[in-house]
């Protein structure tokens, strides 16, 4: 399997779901907000999947 094709998937969703991760472990609970702000994170993800890459 070829990670070059999913790299822009994988940058655009790992710095807002470690920020939500993050944010969860300063207090020790997952409330209504974060879960959000995941949930925000994830269809953030899915649009940049979604788009294609420029070709070259």
């Amino acid at each position: 399997m070829k990670i070059s094709p999913y790299m822009k998937t994988v940058i655009a969703s790992l710095a807002p779901v470690l920020a939500t991760i993050q944010g969860a472990a300063d207090d020790a609970a997952f409330d209504a907000s974060e879960g959000i702000t995941f949930v925000i994170a994830l269809l953030v993800a899915l649009g940049v999947y979604v788009v294609p890459n420029k070709a070259r």
